[in-house]
């Protein structure tokens, strides 16, 4: 019997391992990949369907699955507003400011723009930080689910860390963005199946949603209305919905991969149709995976796992109610730790084909000028890949032994995505913002948030910096319990609600984490402004599909007028014109 249930729960594990390895094979051997085009762009002959999927799967890793059912049972629902208000704000923005530029200008690296724009100082050194940024992400990324996998199976980390780096790196460098795409979709499907079943067989147990609902009341959990404007308290409606748009624009926006996939539909079109499902999937798995957290809470709001000592961290809660909850039902824990290899497989493999195209375009054939053939590029592009592979499989080992790479490379994500944003939102709705101005924004953002980040990181880790959380209970437990103490917060300051802080912490280290992307982001505009208007440049007319419709409207009505007229001659680009003009009428 036990090894029944043993094979039902590796079966959905690897079948979906098997499924990569076989889209892979199957577009590296029976579909062509000869040029750029074909491995970053899939040819152009993709369709909204599993670009859309792609996007959702490729933005939803283990962190998610994991860390957001960890919020809701520690603090509450209060993040959940994301999956409403968020989505509207977002879609917006993207649609009508940042995604007609690069559409129209068909690039295969979103950083040719900054070249374009600026000049290619400001595109290298942006590139860098981004290619940087993702190579210490991704190892997060296959860590943490690693150790779910281990925690349900008791299989070595290190061995199934490995096995998913070959196959994510295998299929990425063999099939290029369609196998990318696909294997996706699948591995969303997966994940997608697995949120639902540990769902159901949470309000089974519960009894319901009523109950569901009613224990989460009773415990202080739910709340998605919390009004106080303080940017000091952790979560509150202001911190959460301000901060994570300015997120999900560096993610949706600008973001490389999602340009990528969006650049690779072969309407401007589809592009938006695209753009628009991408933000309501986030915002439905954002409140399923909440909904997990609910139920968590639920299930052991008499007796928290973590004082019970039944589990030693948060990360490892929810795999620790999916054993428990899927018990009796052989195969339900390996298809839900299979959905969080999934998760991780699709971030891996979206971050590394992107970063394969970031280096070849901004320091391969733009920094050091080497012209070679499509068939050449696709090679060279394929080796940048398998070595971003083995970078990020050898930085796994690195995470695992040196705990503060773990929040280097989180906090790293912070400091990087304002300064991101503020220069190319200089380029694309600021006409006067010149070089000087958008480099010293974006070294200004990056100094700004690297003191503001690692000094509350330090903070945090000497227990300086602690986080009032929701109460739990062990009222619950049996009687022979061990327990673990409480959070201990002497010799610190009770600051407001939610922050306790040492007196010797400065009070700029307590905003709320939510808010690093939009002071990253204003600073460095701000900043790249004030520069630019204080020290002008010769002068100098931005070519207008550098801007915005609307602000290209303004600035140019007569390039905006003549356009549209000769824009039936333009090929791909006829329906991109048509469509912006339309939008800037809306």
């Amino acid at each position: 019997m036990e090894n029944v249930n043993w094979m039902a729960e590796y079966a959905a594990f690897v079948v979906m391992l098997g499924l990569s390895v076989v889209i892979g094979l199957y577009y590296g051997c029976f579909s062509k990949q000869n040029t750029v085009s074909d491995y970053l762009l899939g040819g152009k002959h993709m369709s909204v369907f599993p670009i859309t999927m792609s996007l959702i799967a490729s933005h939803i890793s283990g962190i998610t699955l994991l860390g957001v059912p960890s919020e809701i049972y520690s603090n509450g629902t209060q993040y959940l507003i994301v999956g409403v208000v968020n989505n509207i704000v977002v879609i917006a923005t993207v649609i009508y400011i940042y995604l007609p530029v690069f559409y129209d200008l068909q690039l295969t690296s979103v950083y040719e723009y900054l070249g374009l724009r600026f000049n290619s100082n400001i595109r290298g050194l942006s590139s860098l930080i981004f290619a940087i940024n993702l190579i210490l992400y991704i190892p997060v990324v296959i860590y943490i689910p690693a150790l779910a996998f281990n925690q349900v199976t008791g299989l070595d980390v290190h061995l199934i860390t490995v096995i998913i780096c070959v196959i994510c790196i295998f299929y990425t460098t063999i099939g290029g963005l369609k196998a990318v795409v696909w294997t996706d979709a699948i591995q969303s499907l997966f994940t997608a199946v697995s949120i639902i079943i540990v769902i159901i067989l949470g309000l089974i147990q519960i009894g319901g949603i009523g109950n569901t609902i009613r224990a989460n009341q009773e415990g202080g959990r739910i709340e998605f209305f919390k009004m106080n404007p303080d940017p000091f308290l952790r979560h509150t409606f202001w911190t959460v919905t301000i901060g994570t748009t300015f997120q999900w624009l560096t993610s949706l926006g600008i973001h490389p991969g999602a340009v990528q996939r969006f650049v690779a539909l072969p309407t401007y079109g589809k592009a938006r149709k695209a753009a628009f499902f991408f933000v309501f999937g986030m915002g439905v798995v954002k409140i399923l995976t909440g909904a997990i957290g609910m139920l968590i809470y639920a299930k052991y709001k008499d007796c928290d796992p973590i004082l019970a000592n039944y589990i030693d961290n948060d990360r490892k809660l929810v795999p620790y109610y999916v054993m428990d909850v899927a018990a009796k039902f052989p195969g339900i824990t390996g298809l839900f730790v299979s959905g969080i290899v999934s998760a991780a497989l699709s971030t891996m493999s979206a971050q590394i084909n992107t970063v394969s195209g970031t280096i070849y375009e901004d320091f391969i054939v733009k920094m050091m000028g080497i012209k070679v053939s499509d068939l050449t590029a696709s090679v060279i592009m394929k080796s940048i890949a398998v070595i971003s592979g083995i970078v990020c499989v050898v930085l796994v080992f690195v995470v695992e032994k040196l705990n503060g790479i773990l929040q280097m490379s989180i906090s790293l994500s912070s400091v990087t995505n304002g300064a991101l944003l503020a220069v190319f939102t200089l380029g694309i709705c600021f006409p006067w913002a010149n070089s000087r101005g958008a480099m010293c924004g974006l070294l200004t953002s990056l100094a700004v948030m690297t003191w503001i980040v690692s000094g509350a990181q330090y903070a945090i880790y000497n227990k300086e910096l602690k986080f009032v959380e929701k109460e739990v209970s062990i009222s619950g437990c049996p009687a022979n319990t061990t327990f673990r103490n409480h959070t201990d917060y002497s010799g610190l300051i009770r600051l407001n609600e939610d922050v306790y802080a040492g007196p010797d912490v400065p009070t700029i280290y307590t905003i709320s984490y939510m808010h690093y992307s939009t002071i990253g982001t204003l600073v460095g505009i701000a900043v790249g402004l004030a520069v630019s208007l204080l020290f002008p440049e010769e002068e100098q007319d931005v070519d207008p599909k550098l801007l915005t419709p609307f602000i290209r409207k303004l600035v140019y009505p007569k390039y905006m007028t003549e356009t549209v007229k000769n824009g039936r001659t333009n090929n791909h680009k006829t329906e991109t014109y048509e469509l912006v003009s339309q939008d800037t009428k809306l």
